[in-house]
């Protein structure tokens, strides 16, 4: 009767959560991943367009600025087919909006859409065998990546003829192993890579990634492992946030989720891969990333205050975001952190700091 009585308040189960307020300021990077599903893939318009459109428009209110890491080989694609360029067109006028309201496009590769055909006005995948960067020669990928920056380069210095992407975030989190990378980095003026997830492992037919050893920090420089602390390293991890998701918060949700499907339902109108789910993944304590997808707002703020870093990377795929995703960003606009893109951080607080990263390097590896 209890239960029956809380699901029938006017206020929502979540606003239950109590919340204290955080003296400390901090900041948040919003890192989204611009693409559509590779199972179903779905439209253009309800997977990316109309919820970045949302997106921006609450953004420009409450003055937050974004990182979108944008699928180019998908965008490429849309490019070979006539049927699809007007697809095309819309992505790229949409990007340069992204630009015109301050926020930041970054490259994101998903090199299985090198395989994709198009069949009967729709996308269709015959494998995931090149899932995975890695699964190309050194030589292809160098190319991939310096096209992929030179195309989104070009997009954006139509509206702002200085800008340079300087961040990567690899498809499925599949930036292992690094050194087929390397060279592709170099050769693109990429400073950043955002792609680990510490504490967390996936592995399947399509993907692999292994960061259950990385601890949670701020950031860190790295040479040739994103996994390993290198204090002189050419490049720098600006690592997702990840937090402890307990079994009972995995079981209240599942309780309370399907009295509010429709504020849950997705934006998008595809199907994602199939992933191996085991049973402690489903109902077991786990590490997961912090995201604003099936996320409540309270939740989201007691994460962010929970966590021991000055930096909160949120996670999250406009494709997969919710009427409640909305709600968690309007939270995050009331709050007094400061959402900012993943160039604005790099510029504040690690470009020319390499004495200091060196000290917290040591720290990090003791």
């Amino acid at each position: 009767m209890q239960l029956i009585k809380l699901l029938r308040t006017s206020a929502p189960f979540w606003e239950e959560i109590p919340i204290v307020k955080a003296d400390l300021t901090k900041t948040i990077l919003l890192t989204f991943d611009y693409e559509v599903f590779f199972n179903r893939p779905g439209t253009f318009e309800r997977c990316i367009l109309e919820p970045v459109d949302e997106l921006i428009r609450l953004m420009e209110q409450h003055q937050m600025g974004a990182t979108y890491f944008i699928d180019m080989l998908y965008y490429s694609r849309l490019l070979e087919q006539e049927e699809t360029k007007l697809t095309a067109l819309a992505m790229k006028r949409q990007l340069q909006r992204l630009v015109q309201a301050g926020h930041r496009i970054e490259p994101h590769l998903h090199p299985h859409w090198l395989d994709a055909e198009w069949e009967d006005g729709n996308w269709a995948f015959p494998h995931y065998k090149r899932y995975r960067l890695q699964s190309l020669s050194e030589d292809e990928i160098l190319a991939i990546l310096h096209e992929a920056c030179r195309m989104l380069e070009e997009i954006a210095r139509e509206v702002d003829p200085s800008y340079k992407v300087m961040a990567y975030r690899a498809g499925g989190w599949c930036i292992q192993p690094f050194d087929k990378l390397v060279k592709a980095f170099g050769a693109s003026e990429l400073l950043v890579d955002s792609s680990v997830a510490p504490g967390m492992r996936g592995d399947s037919e399509a993907h692999y990634f292994e960061f259950s050893h990385v601890k949670p920090v701020d950031y860190y420089r790295f040479e040739c492992d994103p996994t390993l602390v290198s204090p002189q390293g050419s490049f720098v991890e600006i690592p997702i946030s990840t937090y402890h998701r307990s079994a009972y918060n995995k079981l209240r949700n599942k309780v309370f989720n399907r009295f509010y499907r429709r504020r849950l339902r997705q934006f998008g109108d595809g199907r994602g891969i199939p992933l191996n789910t085991d049973f402690r993944k489903k109902w077991l304590a786990t590490t997961e990333m912090v995201t604003l997808e099936r996320m409540y707002p309270n939740k989201l703020m007691q994460i962010i205050k929970q966590s021991k870093q000055s930096v909160v990377n949120i996670i999250s795929h406009p494709k997969g975001l919710s009427p409640i995703s909305m709600e968690c960003l309007l939270k995050l606009a009331e709050s007094k952190h400061r959402c900012i893109t993943i160039k604005k951080y790099y510029d504040e607080q690690i470009a020319g700091n390499k004495d200091q990263q060196a000290a917290q390097a040591y720290s990090i590896s003791v």
